[in-house]
């Protein structure tokens, strides 16, 4: 599904030569990890604030188990999560702040590519940031497309600034008694 075993022939029809290959479990680049941010971390540093140190071990700890191997965090360990109901984790918080990232990173990793190129790599990096983590998906990206020079710092921005406005209209108490109905 993922893997195609030779290369584009990019040049005789004027698309973008992609090296396409099975990513298997990725290893983080050190350059794409640099740029960007972990979900999870981030998530933690923003529901911990205003919350006594137990409840906040108890969102970390939450978060952390969840991580892939490779230290980072993959989305679908957020897809067991209800957003709707009752009752509301504080995780239902962290799965709204990722909503937008599928759509985000797909867009940036297929920026100015033909439709049917496009595909391949968007169904790749899609199960890749569900599976390994947003990371390895940037990683994968950056190496199939090596002339295209994928900017992770402006992939990193962007994620950011989505996850600043998925969580802008929640409130800090709204996230303390979330802890405590999780806890019952």
């Amino acid at each position: 599904m993922f893997f195609d075993s030779g290369l584009n022939s990019g040049f005789d029809s004027g698309e973008e030569e992609l090296h396409l290959f099975d990513p298997g479990a990725l290893t983080v680049a050190p350059q794409v990890a640099e740029q960007i941010p972990d979900a999870g971390a981030f998530f933690v540093d923003w529901a911990i604030r205003g919350l006594t140190a137990e409840r906040a071990r108890e969102i970390e700890s939450a978060v952390n188990g969840r991580r892939n191997q490779n230290g980072w965090f993959p989305l679908e360990t957020l897809d067991a999560i209800g957003s709707k109901g009752f009752w509301r984790g504080p995780l239902t918080y962290l799965a709204q702040m990722t909503a937008d990232d599928p759509a985000i990173l797909q867009q940036w990793a297929t920026d100015g590519l033909a439709s049917d190129q496009s595909s391949r790599i968007q169904a790749t990096v899609d199960h890749l940031l569900h599976q390994q983590g947003h990371a390895a998906a940037a990683t994968w990206a950056v190496a199939v497309r090596p002339r295209t020079h994928l900017d992770a710092e402006v992939l990193g921005e962007r994620l950011l600034a989505a996850w600043e406005y998925n969580l802008g209209s929640i409130r800090s108490k709204d996230v303390a008694k979330a802890v405590r109905r999780w806890n019952r």
